[in-house]
């Protein structure tokens, strides 16, 4: 049947997506972003058709759709920008059977958007022979997926069973020979510092004292040579050596030659999350590089580490009500719980403080935890009282004040959603200008993938809230139920965490030790 694609009754405009992803085996050559580029635009001009834009996810999985050229696609599909989707194939698209039909056949036809893969002969304005084969080949791109999933992770173990580094990072100490990227070589200006490391934890320093020295030294930390601009982004203050870290590079036995890989892996080639592989599976390989430290160093910390980590039976271990609830008002750190075992006492201070004090970061917070404790059972049961005092005027309160827990998590999602927005909207600017020649290619490249980053990080946290909100959402407390728990509060002896954290917000905590309590119920807020 012959196809109008330019029809005079509707005005198309035309979104070129394209994709390409070693992940699904994709021959790099034939199926390069240049190739489908020119094979769409070939068909555009033989057609009278003009692209409006195009969508390039350069080394993204058809596995999902959460990529960033497609969803600035349907982003765009959204605010009428575009009416037309066209790719190369079915499989540019995606190779999730699932999720591709669902837009091919559903999602595109219901918002009258027209959608073709040229080379597949499917058009959905039109039933074509390619369209009545559309069921097998969602099929068949889902188990080509699958399949090349399965080759690429027994090639991947069948890698690392000999010894070949797979990680997309070199450990801290080494880097990837420019020869070899499997292959890990000493790098010279890091490796003298895991060296220090040993040598200062066998002298008889601690992980926090070496920590401290490495700071003070001005070492840049793992995390700052990795990415910096990400770690400035996501890390509070990443020039300062953690102990973790130092515990993570004494416990690593790539240090001595030794690579151990395969303890976890996706749990399958849709979902992305990972978990544990049983260590009778993992990838071990002995003198697989050049030690940094030898094996008789490397025993004498480990057992070092093994009488400093002995668990004290001795030490307190109890679950604090406020836990989670007390933070710093001055730098927004919590405030952590610590037992005196010499003064029998249990004592708060500042997080920040507590780790980062020599670096002159916040200031003691110290606060006797039983005495807040006292305080905020004694301020909560006074206004229980003024509830059973004047009960209507409360009700009336309550109603109109409650808080919903899910509420500054929402805004915080709404932000990020307006960020990645701009960052979406500054991508069409450095598209327009690469098109108009105001930036060269590789200007744009690097600028492009920047926001791609920043977008990644943004819809990261935005899950990351979202879930937040999924889990408090099956416990949110409405005010019927906010009533209840301040009566159930009153016939308590000794109050739980989940009815703490039902009441209050948060807890913050001055520099001259006042305390602010902050309710679900803003009326109720009072300085003590």
């Amino acid at each position: 049947m012959y196809r109008q694609y330019n029809n005079d009754n509707i005005d198309y405009k035309v979104g070129l997506y394209i994709r390409l992803s070693r992940e699904d085996g994709d021959d790099l050559e034939s199926e390069s972003v240049t190739n489908q580029r020119s094979l769409l635009t070939g068909f555009l001009k033989a057609n009278n058709l003009v692209a409006v834009d195009e969508y390039v996810d350069d080394g993204y999985s058809g596995g999902n759709f959460n990529r960033p050229g497609f969803q600035r696609l349907l982003k765009d599909l959204q605010d009428k920008r575009i009416n037309m989707v066209m790719t190369k194939d079915l499989s540019r698209l995606g190779r999730d059977h699932v999720m591709t039909g669902y837009y091919v056949e559903s999602f595109f036809p219901e918002n009258n958007i027209r959608y073709i893969a040229v080379n597949d002969d499917i058009d959905t304005f039109y039933e074509t022979s390619g369209s009545e084969m559309m069921p097998f080949k969602l099929s068949m791109n889902d188990m080509y997926a699958k399949d090349i999933s399965k080759k690429v992770r027994a090639n991947l173990i069948a890698m690392k069973k000999d010894g070949k580094y797979c990680g997309s990072v070199a450990p801290y100490g080494y880097m990837k020979d420019p020869n070899d990227k499997h292959k890990l070589i000493i790098d010279p200006k890091t490796a003298p510092v895991v060296k220090k490391i040993f040598d200062l934890y066998v002298a008889g320093y601690g992980s926090c004292d070496i920590a401290e020295i490495l700071t003070r030294e001005e070492i840049p930390t793992p995390i700052m040579l990795k990415d910096k601009e990400k770690a400035l982004l996501k890390c509070n203050h990443p020039y300062i050596w953690k102990h973790t870290s130092i515990n993570n590079i004494l416990r690593n036995r790539c240090y001595i030659g030794e690579l151990i890989q395969h303890t976890s892996q996706n749990i399958n080639y849709k979902v992305k999350k990972r978990k544990k592989v049983p260590k009778s599976e993992w990838c071990i390989k002995e003198n697989a590089h050049a030690p940094i430290i030898t094996k008789d160093i490397f025993d004498i910390a480990q057992s070092i580490r093994g009488k400093t980590n002995t668990y004290n039976e001795n030490r307190r271990s109890v679950e604090y009500v406020l836990s989670d609830l007390v933070y710093c008002k001055d730098c927004g750190a919590k405030m952590s719980i610590s037992y005196d075992k010499k003064r029998d006492r249990v004592f708060m201070n500042c997080n920040s403080y507590r780790k980062f004090s020599k670096y002159g970061i916040c200031c003691s917070h110290f606060m006797n935890y039983d005495k807040l404790e006292k305080t905020i059972f004694n301020r909560i049961s006074s206004l229980s009282c003024q509830y059973l005092e004047d009960k209507e005027e409360f009700e009336k309160i309550i109603k109109e004040e409650y808080i919903d827990p899910r509420t500054e998590l929402n805004k915080k999602v709404d932000s990020l959603t307006k960020e990645i927005e701009k960052l979406k909207n500054k991508q069409d600017s450095l598209y327009d200008d690469k098109f108009e020649n105001v930036i060269n290619e590789d200007t744009y490249q690097r600028l492009f993938k920047k926001c791609e980053n920043d977008i990644c990080i943004a819809n990261e946290k935005i899950n990351k809230y979202k879930l937040e909100i999924s889990s408090i959402k099956e416990n949110s407390v409405s005010y019927v139920e906010y009533l209840s728990i301040i009566e159930n509060f009153l016939n308590m002896k000794d109050p739980t965490k989940e009815t703490m954290n039902k009441l209050i917000e948060k807890i913050l905590i001055t520099k001259d030790k006042k305390v602010e309590i902050h309710y679900r119920i803003k009326k109720s807020e009072v300085l003590v």
